[in-house]
């Protein structure tokens, strides 16, 4: 036995729900937001070497005895997802450089992975190559890839933008509110005698409750 349910506007017009020949529900797309309270707000940070907005955030470490994490951390009050990494190389006025890498990959390079209740996660288990980096980009590199002035005038370096949404999470990755998870970039190489400017911003939005 079959029953008849009525799904209707709760605000009182009584208006209903309509079903198509394909027992789909009707829908309308409205071409403006909805008027909600907005329970996000947008994140931008450096990794740094102590998950603050106020440490160090250059990369430019020796990382071949010790490895060196640069990290964002989850917060006390709100849920942050991390969608976009940006990273700056910078290597002096010599141009397109040789060691970082495009001759010889480096031994370990970087990682990138973050902690999640399942454990450690990688998004790259060790970056080692200039081509290693521009693959992270999820698109093609134009031949014009490296840029003058960066960080410093007549330096060359580029600029490499990672959308973490395009690794199957639509608002980017979770660090869930009141807990220690991380995401970290963890460099096992010697930097310093490869690049004079190395860093990374993680853009996203915490995720808030209205009381």
């Amino acid at each position: 036995m079959s029953l008849k349910i009525n799904i209707s506007d709760g605000t009182g017009t009584k208006q209903g729900v309509k079903v198509n020949g394909d027992h789909a529900l009707y829908t309308t797309q409205i071409p403006y937001p909805p008027v909600v309270p907005q329970l996000n707000k947008p994140f931008r940070q450096y990794f740094t070497d102590d998950g603050t907005s106020d440490g160090s955030n250059s990369f430019v470490v020796d990382g071949s005895s010790t490895d060196f994490d640069f990290w964002i951390n989850a917060t006390n009050t709100d849920d942050r997802y991390i969608a976009q990494l940006n990273f700056i190389v910078g290597y002096g006025a010599t141009g397109k450089p040789s060691e970082w890498c495009d001759g010889a990959a480096l031994t370990n390079g970087f990682r990138i992975f973050y902690e999640a209740p399942e454990g450690e996660i990688d998004i790259h288990e060790g970056v080692k190559s200039n081509q290693d980096m521009f693959r992270l980009s999820f698109a093609p590199i134009p031949t014009s890839w490296e840029v003058r002035h960066v960080n410093a005038a007549n330096d060359f370096g580029y600029f490499i933008h990672m959308d973490i949404t395009k690794m199957g999470f639509p608002f980017g990755i979770k660090l869930d509110k009141g807990t220690n998870q991380k995401l970290i970039i963890r460099l096992r190489d010697n930097m310093t005698t490869l690049t004079d400017s190395f860093n990374c911003i993680a853009y996203g939005s915490d995720r808030f409750e209205r009381l």
